[in-house]
């Protein structure tokens, strides 16, 4: 299957989530996936981080080859500030100061490729109308750029795969990807593209734990070792967070329903997004299409179904990715 991987990817950033890392790794070292390119999103972390981080990873992996290119350092329309604030303020937090402690970015001798990210899912899809599938694993700009650039590109991809959006999670009011650029995801959501939506819902009952790291570690693969260095800080914070002893890996299955589909159930829905309200703004929102009853008051858009993840074996999601990553 030819892929391309739309990412915001925080390895070896203090504070910054890992998972990405961890999806790209698990894309390279998966025989079934033909990686066509990496583009780059700002989200988790800023698009020129994000940039070197994705390099930092083809180098450790020794894929070279595929093409890295940068894309929106912004929203289309949302002021980023508040979440800049947020997500780069946990450097400064004491336990990530003492966790990260000796971890950085190491640095790449690669470099990304001039073409915007937008412009070269346009062309990389155009070279292959109905070939390539599209995994978005970061706020979803470039991808709103590309169907802004060309209004059938939608319709040319295999399937789009987006990590994001929580519709039944307690306690929580949005998730990142789609609330970092809530325009974007409308876009995106309300697209003529085959969609899969892994929300928070599923991904949260995944974990990755210190004893699976430390497979990582001892592997002989130089970028299982590089993702263990970089990783280990990000699930002793969210253990210590959590206290559920680990990390989920939100964007590795993401990837890993491209490998092996069984590994979630799913149902099928229309999925949208919420652009106003002081309490809902970037909330996604999924109901049946079928349903008559909301349509008594309520403008309903017309959106082509999606499948949306609603279950996961978690145990053999871990025993995929490490697999993969040892070798």
């Amino acid at each position: 299957m030819r892929v391309v991987i739309d990412t915001d990817p925080g390895t070896g950033v203090p504070g910054a989530d890992v998972d990405d890392g961890l999806a790209l790794g698990l894309a390279l070292r998966s025989p079934e996936l033909e990686v066509e390119a990496v583009t780059v999103v700002a989200g988790n972390v800023p698009v020129d981080r994000g940039v070197a981080g994705a390099l930092e990873i083809l180098e450790a992996a020794g894929r070279g080859d595929v093409p890295v290119h940068r894309g929106a350092g912004r929203p289309l329309v949302q002021d980023p500030a508040a979440w800049r604030a947020h997500l780069d303020g946990r450097r400064d937090d004491d336990a990530v100061r003492r966790l990260w402690h000796g971890v950085c970015p190491v640095g790449s001798a690669l470099r990304a490729r001039r073409t915007p990210a937008a412009r070269a899912l346009v062309e990389v899809v155009d070279a292959a109308p109905g070939e390539l599938t599209v995994v978005a694993l970061g706020p979803l700009t470039n991808l709103a750029q590309a169907m802004l650039l060309d209004p059938a590109w939608a319709g040319k991809v295999a399937g789009l795969v987006v990590m994001g959006g929580a519709f039944d999670v307690p306690g929580v009011l949005r998730e990142q990807n789609t609330a970092y650029d809530p325009e974007a995801a409308h876009v995106v959501l309300s697209s003529a593209a085959p969609l899969r939506v892994v929300p928070l819902d599923v991904t949260l009952r995944t974990l990755l734990t210190p004893a699976d790291v430390d497979r990582l570690d001892r592997a002989a693969d130089d970028l299982a070792r590089y993702l263990a260095r970089t990783v280990r800080p990000w699930v002793a914070w969210s253990a210590e967070r959590s206290g559920r002893g680990g990390c989920p890996l939100h964007d590795p299955l993401a990837v890993a329903t491209l490998l092996d589909p069984g590994l979630v159930t799913t149902r099928t829905a229309a999925v949208g997004i919420e652009l106003r309200g002081s309490l809902t703004r970037g909330r996604t929102v999924a109901w049946d299409p079928n349903d008559d009853v909301p349509r008594a008051d309520l403008a309903l858009p017309e959106v082509r179904p999606a499948t949306v993840a609603t279950g996961v074996d978690g145990e053999r999601l871990v025993a995929l990715l490490l697999d993969r990553l040892c070798g």
